[in-house]
């Protein structure tokens, strides 16, 4: 038989909740209720309520064992601040968080895409920034180049990332890592446009899954880095190059 048993402690205002729900045979849906006078503050991920919580209390399906329950609320506290409503077989075995059938989900699982307030530049780190790369750049690692099968071509969006004119040809490597960039920044575009759950189900799929939306949010900073860097030292090359006019005729008569 499942059994339920709960406390209250009253911390700096706040009474802290926790319930226990104890010898659970098999997957069962539990309804908890808070029973104090005051709102729930349930537990958060990502800055959004835990799969399973609302105003009211908690229900969702848990495994096999004992399972503790934790919520704060403003209310002062009482001997039974919360009650075990309902402990039935559950046919469900699939949470809502591993189906991502919900904004909220889709959050939990991703993070919020909004850049942090120290992200965006100002003047003074953008001049810091700059002189930081003024030194040599360090060329991409061959890791960072993504083999393309045969016969495949760059789009013509990579190839006009760096201001190239599309029927300019550029080395095979570098060509092959543009083209790797751009897919990323094209899918980190389409989930941080996602304004919907079917918008963000949809670019979840379009990267690959989970797996392959923590790997374009991990190589974001260093994607955007190596990108400004490849631009900064083009640009010093080239106008190197363009001041260097070769005396050819000088050259050949001292020949």
């Amino acid at each position: 038989m499942v059994t339920f048993d709960c406390r209250a402690e009253r911390v700096d205002g706040v009474t802290l909740v926790t319930a226990t729900v104890g010898d659970i045979p098999e997957l069962t849906r539990i309804t908890v209720r808070n029973r104090l006078d005051g709102p729930l503050w349930p537990p958060r991920t990502q800055g959004v309520p835990e799969a399973g919580w609302s105003e009211g209390g908690f229900e969702g399906v848990v495994r096999p064992g004992t399972h503790a329950l934790g919520y704060a609320t403003p209310a002062p506290p009482s001997d039974q601040p919360a009650e075990l409503v309902r402990a039935d077989p559950a046919s469900d075995t699939t949470s809502a968080d591993e189906r991502l059938d919900s904004a909220d989900a889709v959050l939990r699982e991703l993070g919020d895409p909004s850049p942090p307030a120290d992200a965006v530049p100002t003047a003074e780190s953008v001049r810091a920034a700059e002189t930081a790369s003024a030194g040599p750049a360090s060329p991409a690692s061959e890791r960072d180049i993504e083999p393309q099968p045969e016969g495949r071509q760059p789009s013509a969006e990579s190839r006009t990332s760096i201001g190239q004119r599309p029927d300019q040809h550029l080395p095979d490597a570098v060509s092959q890592w543009l083209e790797t960039v751009a897919r990323r920044v094209d899918r980190a575009e389409r989930l941080a446009e996602a304004d919907s759950l079917s918008a963000a189900t949809a670019a979840v799929r379009a990267a690959d899954g989970l797996s392959g939306v923590r790997t374009v949010a991990a190589r974001g900073d260093t994607d955007e880095q190596m990108l400004r860097s490849l631009a900064r030292r083009a640009e010093r090359l080239a106008d190197r190059r363009a001041a260097a006019t070769v005396p050819t005729e000088t050259l050949s008569s001292l020949a």
